[in-house]
């Protein structure tokens, strides 16, 4: 317990520092490193690829890929052309060496390499846009306010499991708590944002953000924890000593993010506008 909480200490530190004190170049290269780890993580760690040139071919793209999307206004290009650029060396990989790259090792690398680190950039892209040193810190806020009352509620009503066979501690009752207070914390970010520091939010788009954000935060948490069963293991790394690894941290954020960055970077200035 001693080893989480110093970890969440320095973590959530460094997170702050990254975030909102350093140039955006710098924080931009972390995330690449992050999902060039997340990457190793997903392939390696459960034992989906052998150590093999695609292995790391695989993970250098993990690191590219946040480099391309890093902002709202990013050509499409850049990000068509690392992700078309990896495709035709794993393809190249899976040809001259097909008895130890096979098809489905292809797909997994796709996954992990292209796919995830895109959605997991969409923090990028949120705090790169207008109002982004403001807005960035609302997904994350919702799926740490859900993951901690859906423990605490789990624990003192829960009943139902909700997802037994990936998550057997998880529960129905704790799913719906984590919910409501997710819902609750967003209208108080709105509530801060409005008086604090005087910008524009509305509250029921808060609040849908609160229940659907937190809804596929869940849905991330758990959708990352069945191919960790399915691999047989426990985490994916030690990269956050009592944590684990990349995706056993930032999980939830995966699929949050990109419809926060839906939301209030696509869809509400064009209804607005």
């Amino acid at each position: 317990m001693k080893q989480r909480v110093i970890t969440a200490v320095i973590a959530i530190a460094l997170f702050v520092v990254l975030l909102f004190f350093l140039p955006t170049w710098v924080l931009t290269i972390a995330w690449g490193a992050l999902c060039a780890v997340g990457v190793w993580e997903l392939l390696y760690a459960t034992h989906s690829v052998p150590k093999h040139l695609f292995l790391y071919l695989s993970c250098a793209a993990g690191f590219c890929i946040p480099l391309t999307v890093a902002r709202p206004s990013t050509d499409l290009f850049l990000f068509l052309l690392a992700a078309g650029i990896y495709m035709v060396a794993a393809f190249a990989c899976a040809v001259f060496d097909h008895k130890t790259i096979t098809y489905d090792m292809v797909g997994k690398g796709f996954l992990a390499a292209v796919i995830l680190p895109m959605m997991f950039s969409a923090v990028l892209r949120i705090r790169s846009g207008e109002n982004g040193a403001l807005l960035v810190l609302m997904p994350w806020i919702t799926v740490w306010v859900c993951d901690s009352a859906a423990m605490f509620v789990g624990k003192a009503l829960g009943k139902h499991k909700l997802a037994p066979y990936v998550s057997p501690k998880k529960t129905v009752e704790g799913s719906l708590g984590g919910l409501i207070f997710a819902m609750l914390a967003c209208v108080l970010y709105v509530l801060v944002m409005r008086k604090s520091f005087g910008l524009e939010m509305a509250y029921l788009p808060a609040v849908i953000f609160g229940a659907v954000g937190s809804s596929l935060g869940q849905l991330g948490d758990l959708s990352l924890s069945v191919i960790k069963r399915g691999a047989g293991i426990k985490d994916y790394g030690n990269v956050f000593p009592g944590h684990g690894g990349v995706w056993d941290r930032f999980d939830s954020i995966l699929f949050a993010a990109p419809l926060f960055e839906l939301v209030y970077q696509h869809i509400l200035p064009r209804l607005m506008g």
